[in-house]
């Protein structure tokens, strides 16, 4: 069996279906605004304030393609949509459609506790990742003690199948990418597309599979994250990476 690097010095984690998942319907589908079935909240709430649902909706796309890289927050300021109630129907929305996976919880927790710098690299607009982190016990709705940077797509400006994105989220986590793991479940965005930049060090997470732990294609497959820390833990090389800063200010205050 392969082995990492002997100096690792940071991990990068996934969110989706890496860490959390859909509980049943799709959240990023063609049928939502955006494709994200999150603003279907936002609009409710422009309709409780009088607006029509086809005119709250086509006024909330267009703001959004306008702005392109946005965040749950931007709409509920645009729109002066009530930020406390739009923040907990965000909350009560990931607590319905929002599933946790145990192994990727214990796995962080783990990897946490032996002082191993924790990043994560997700398409999900910060708050969203904030969201999502906090339905599975790992933040709060502003911040994380068990992440020194959370780069989401309107943090990094861009998503994960660019290679643009990962360059920038590599150069504020501060080391070579061939010193940092990458896990996640998607093949190319936490695969292919961060090793063209030199990372060495990928698990890709199928909870499918039958064999837990297997070296295929210049990935470590797995069936279950909490074996990741067996292989991990013994390569990484507490060296000082610097904690990232400033990614919580442009936090929601809802």
């Amino acid at each position: 069996m392969k082995h990492p690097p002997s100096d690792i010095a940071a991990c990068v984690v996934d969110i989706d279906a890496t860490v959390t998942d859909d509980r049943a319907e799709p959240q990023i589908s063609s049928i939502h605004p955006l494709n994200n079935a999150v603003l279907n909240l936002f609009i409710g709430l422009m309709e409780e304030q009088g607006w029509e649902h086809a005119a709250a909706r086509k006024a909330l796309i267009a703001y959004g393609n306008e702005k392109i890289f946005w965040d749950y927050p931007d709409f509920i300021r645009h729109f002066r949509l009530p930020e406390k109630e739009a923040g907990a129907r965000l909350v009560r929305w990931h607590e319905e459609e929002i599933i946790v996976y145990p192994d990727a919880v214990a796995m962080i927790r783990r990897l946490h506790d032996a002082g191993m710098p924790l990043f994560i690299v997700s398409n999900n607009p910060l708050s969203g990742c904030f969201h999502k982190l906090h339905r599975a016990g790992l933040s709060g709705l502003r911040g994380s003690d068990y992440f020194q940077g959370v780069f989401g797509s309107n943090v990094s400006m861009g998503q994960k199948h660019s290679l643009a994105f990962w360059e920038q989220c590599f150069e504020r986590i501060g080391r070579p990418p061939r010193r940092i793991a990458i896990i996640g479940d998607n093949p190319r965005e936490d695969g292919a597309v961060p090793r063209t930049l030199g990372v060495e060090t990928v698990f890709l997470v199928d909870r499918k599979r039958t064999a837990r732990l297997e070296w295929l294609r210049d990935a470590f497959h797995v069936n279950t994250l909490e074996c990741v820390p067996e292989l991990l833990l013994p390569a990484f090389h507490p060296d000082g990476v610097r904690k990232e800063r400033g990614w919580g200010a442009v936090i929601h205050r809802v």
